[in-house]
């Protein structure tokens, strides 16, 4: 192996971007299988035991009107997931023919999909049809529900934790929130039936998802979050199905994430004040009753923050210019992973007891301004040792960020020499934080793990800045919707003489 310009070694560095950008990839571009493959074996009980009490009949006269496809759940699950499905599927009697609130949900959602895909036009070039009820049914029937919720969890949640899974209840969800769940389990595991995902299916949840969005009232306030059920919960399928629809490698497709969806997410959001959202009160012990309305707070925050990552994702990537200004992070940070993925009031108690004497991170925006302006030759900053992993992550999308915009001229009072500061300041933290680690810790962690690498990129974003013998498209300030930039950078990063 031999040594880059930068200080890395060829075969491990950029590893998760190599593989993102690299134009042979065409399925699973995000490594979410790869992922899932060394992720978190989780309790399922209480998944299960929420399952169970959704798929209960709900009216037994109208047998006729449902979904006959109530089996004993099959064991097979792909090599690229965990086996969950052989340890903890549902096994439910296959004499159960009677409707639940969970079958008619589903059968609420396909119809609602048929209805969005006539309405979008499907089938007038003679390319595509709508969407078939029948179909449909092979896929959204309830004997695929606990395998696909799980697969969720165990893969695309790892990536993008912004629904809490402890206190998950499939049946007592939004129609948006479990399609674009249901979906995203799919895609990472075979439907157990043998059915296949419909063509075009994942365009027509994003357009059905996204009218919703459009359509939104903004009627609650977020300082109240119980109150923002639905509206959260729809928000969370927004993010969900923007995901997805990045894991398809359509050129098309994420253009119209990055130039319509997201930004309409991003005003969504924006107008709910989430940006700006603080918690009341810091974890810490609480009752069963506190511990829900923490947790509430804390999926909001999570949005705002997640929302953040995807905008500094599409800049990183596609140079596209950011829709939310590192300046206008007015919120809390979110909880470090182990307070997140807490089963229960009393573990998460627990855990809050541990780091009572940690000190409380500032905003994000206060944080960015603290590591802009701090010398790196001061003394550690004092509440670096309260950041995770995961903070981490946002603090190098952020640095990115404004390093995109000073390079294009959009801020011109911030100089690169500042972002140099911010860079450094963020590897000592990094440092520090990552040497606490074990590697079993590191490998159960899903983006975060890839900071470093974002760290790197800056860094040769910053030496390429104002060279005369660096010609790259990906150091201009043009956005585009094909990876090849970003390819043509890093193959840059590991050729390129000292």
């Amino acid at each position: 192996m031999t040594t880059s310009r930068f200080g890395f070694r060829d075969s491990g560095s950029f590893s998760f971007l190599q593989h993102f950008a690299n134009p042979s990839f065409q399925e699973d571009r995000l490594a979410i299988g790869e992922t899932a493959k060394c992720s978190v074996r989780r309790n399922l009980e209480t998944l299960n035991s929420h399952i169970e009490d959704a798929l209960v009949p709900t009216d037994p006269i109208s047998v006729f009107d449902v979904d006959f496809q109530l089996t004993s759940f099959p064991s097979q699950v792909p090599s690229t997931l965990p086996s969950f499905a052989e340890d903890h599927s549902l096994q439910l009697p296959p004499d159960t023919l009677f409707p639940s609130k969970l079958s008619k949900q589903l059968s609420e959602i396909m119809t609602e999909l048929v209805e969005t895909s006539k309405s979008m036009g499907l089938g007038s070039t003679g390319m595509l049809g709508p969407l078939d009820f029948i179909e449909l049914s092979t896929l959204l029937g309830v004997s695929n529900i606990s395998a696909s919720i799980s697969a969720f969890f165990h893969s695309l949640h790892w990536h993008l934790p912004v629904v809490h899974f402890p206190t998950f209840d499939p049946g007592d969800i939004t129609n948006p929130l479990l399609l674009s769940i249901f979906l995203s389990g799919a895609t990472y595991t075979i439907p157990l039936d043998g059915g296949a995902l419909p063509f075009g299916i994942f365009d027509v949840a994003e357009e059905y998802i996204f009218r919703k969005i459009t359509d939104l009232s903004i009627l609650a306030s977020p300082k109240d979050p119980s109150h923002l059920l639905s509206t959260v919960q729809l928000i969370q399928s927004a993010l969900i199905i923007e995901m997805l629809q990045f894991g398809q490698d359509n050129v098309q497709t994420r253009r119209r994430i990055r130039l319509v969806r997201h930004p309409c997410l991003v005003s969504t959001i924006r107008s709910l004040g989430i940006f700006q959202l603080k918690r009341r009160t810091a974890p810490t012990v609480c009752d069963e009753r506190t511990w829900m309305h923490l947790v509430a707070e804390e999926v909001c925050i999570r949005i705002a923050c997640w929302v953040f990552l995807a905008d500094g994702f599409l800049t990183v990537c596609f140079k596209n210019h950011p829709s939310i200004s590192v300046f206008e992070m007015d919120c809390h940070f979110p909880w470090s992973a182990g307070l997140w993925e807490a089963e229960s009031a009393s573990s998460f108690s627990r855990i809050a007891m541990s780091h009572s004497t940690d000190l409380p991170l500032p905003p994000l925006k206060d944080v960015m301004t603290q590591l802009l302006e701090t010398p790196l030759g001061d003394d550690p900053i004092p509440w670096s040792l309260s950041v995770s992993v995961e903070h981490l992550l946002i603090l190098i999308y952020a640095i990115n960020s404004l390093a995109f915009q000073a390079r294009s001229g959009l801020l011109r009072y911030l100089s690169l020499d500042k972002i140099r500061c911010a860079s450094g300041n963020w590897r000592r933290i990094w440092d520090s934080v990552i040497g606490l680690l074990d590697k079993d810790q590191l490998l159960h962690l899903g983006y975060p793990k890839h900071a470093q690498e974002l760290w790197w990129l800056l860094n040769a974003t910053l030496d390429a800045t104002g060279r005369s013998d660096v010609n790259l498209r990906y150091m201009d300030n043009t956005a585009t919707d094909d990876l090849g930039n970003l390819n043509e950078f890093i193959q840059w990063c590991h050729q390129s003489p000292p």
